[in-house]
Formats: C-alpha cells, sequence, structure tokens
C-alpha cells in the first residue's frame, strides 16, 4: 500500500470515527407537551405539562409554576421548584435526567400523545346517577323531593330552575347551570387531551379546578375530579379528589 492511500485511509478513520451530535433545544421540545416524570429509584409516576415558562403537575393539582432551562457546557438543565434536572434526549418521544441534590437521582420524561378525540368534548352532559334520580319517579327523592321549587330572585339569568347541574363545553369554556345560576370558566386541555383545568361553580357550596378524562366517547365520559368545597363554618374550603363521575351527552 502506497503512502498517499495510507494518509487518505487515516482522513477518513479520523473524520468517520468523530460522530457529529446533534444539538437540540430542549425547552422546544418540552414546551407545549405533557409528559411522564418516572423516578427510577422511587418508581413513582407524575403527569407533567410545560407551557412557554410554566408547567403543571396534574397528579397533586399543581398548576402555573415557573420552569426553565439553563445550559452550560453543551448540558442543559431543566431548573424548577428549587429543583435542578440535567437532561439528554435519549430518543424523540424520551429524555433521561438526572435530579441533583444531596442524593441525585435518575429521572425519565416519556411524552404522553393525544389519548381521545377533543372534539367528542363539545356539547352538554349532565351526571348519569342525577339524571336517573330525577327522571325516574319511583325512586325516593328523601326529604328534597318535599321542599318547593324556591322563588327566582331578582336579576338570575335563567328562568327555569336547574334540578341538577347541566355542563355546557365549548372550546374554550365551560357554563354551568345550577338552580337559578351560570357559572362560566375558561377551560385549558392538556395536549394529551387527559386533563381540563377549571375554576367553575357547579353549585353553591362546589368549585370544580379539575377533571381527569378516562373515558370519552360521543355519548359518555367518566371523569376524575378535583374540586374545592366550601366549609360548613364558611370559613374556608377542603379540596379533595372525586372519582369516577359519569357523564352523559345530552345533545
Amino acid at each position: 500500500m502506497n503512502k498517499p492511500t495510507i494518509i487518505l485511509l487515516l482522513i477518513l478513520i479520523l473524520f468517520g470515527c468523530k460522530k457529529e451530535i446533534k444539538s437540540i433545544d430542549i425547552a422546544n421540545e418540552l414546551r407545549g407537551n405533557t409528559f411522564n416524570m418516572i423516578s427510577i429509584f422511587e418508581e413513582d409516576t407524575l403527569t407533567i405539562e410545560f407551557k412557554d415558562s410554566i408547567y403543571s403537575v396534574f397528579d397533586y393539582n399543581d398548576r402555573n409554576l415557573p420552569w426553565r432551562i439553563a445550559t452550560f457546557d453543551n448540558t442543559q438543565f431543566l431548573v424548577f421548584e428549587k429543583r435542578i434536572i440535567a437532561l439528554k434526549q435519549s430518543d424523540d418521544n424520551s429524555f433521561d435526567g438526572l435530579l441533583i441534590g444531596e442524593k441525585d437521582y435518575e429521572i425519565k420524561f416519556d411524552l404522553r400523545k393525544p389519548k381521545w378525540n377533543k372534539d367528542l368534548l363539545l356539547g352538554k352532559w349532565v351526571t348519569k346517577e342525577r339524571i336517573n334520580l330525577y327522571n325516574n319517579d319511583s325512586i325516593q327523592k328523601s326529604q328534597f323531593g318535599l321542599i318547593p321549587q324556591p322563588v327566582r330572585p331578582p336579576n338570575f339569568s335563567n328562568k327555569v330552575f336547574q334540578k341538577q347541574s347541566i355542563y355546557e363545553l365549548t372550546l374554550d369554556s365551560i357554563y354551568v347551570k345550577y338552580g337559578y345560576k351560570q357559572s362560566k370558566s375558561i377551560i385549558d386541555l392538556n395536549s394529551s387531551f387527559e386533563f381540563l383545568s377549571m375554576n367553575v361553580k357547579s353549585n353553591d357550596r362546589i368549585t370544580e379546578q379539575l377533571w381527569k378524562i378516562k373515558i370519552l366517547t360521543d355519548s359518555i365520559m367518566i371523569v376524575d375530579k378535583i374540586i374545592m368545597e366550601k366549609s360548613f363554618d364558611n370559613v374556608g374550603f377542603n379540596t379533595m379528589t372525586i372519582g369516577n363521575i359519569e357523564l352523559i351527552k345530552t345533545n
């Protein structure tokens, strides 16, 4: 083998071994998406959504908290809630991370893809057990059935008394009619169409904050709800989760 050939082979080996590392902007990959945040050591999984500069952890109803990406020497760090996680992309839908603290923990972020057809949400919904109660005359209504319907207060928009709450979902809002009243809230549907955030009253004591959509068809929806209920002394609120609420579409 002559000298020019040997030099050419050495050049090809050197440049062939130096694989180009494609640098990505992790902030852009996180922004607008929902992930399973998995703690490898603790075998625990949380659901987290990243927006432009805020994030939400749906499992704890932690919402609208700040986050950012910091970079040092080509390493990118997720900074949120006084925590720092070094991140690298493992594939198109996943990131591997190291939570840095007194003890380090391996963290994995897996992208949650859209689960439902969000257009099925649109329309009017009622709670199944409540509609069965009011439509079945054979079911004992206890004392509530003996109380006369209240007189409509002045300046109330609803002319018909709603015995049960009626939920109407549009592209960006939820309307709830109850009694003679109506409440409204802007809604925020996460990127996987599983978590619906709101701040809407469904009766005089309850404000609904989050629905986790577990089943969604063109006629039924089953959700877990996070609600705030006014305490009986009217001083504060109790936050609680109520599970497997079945709603029926009425239109």
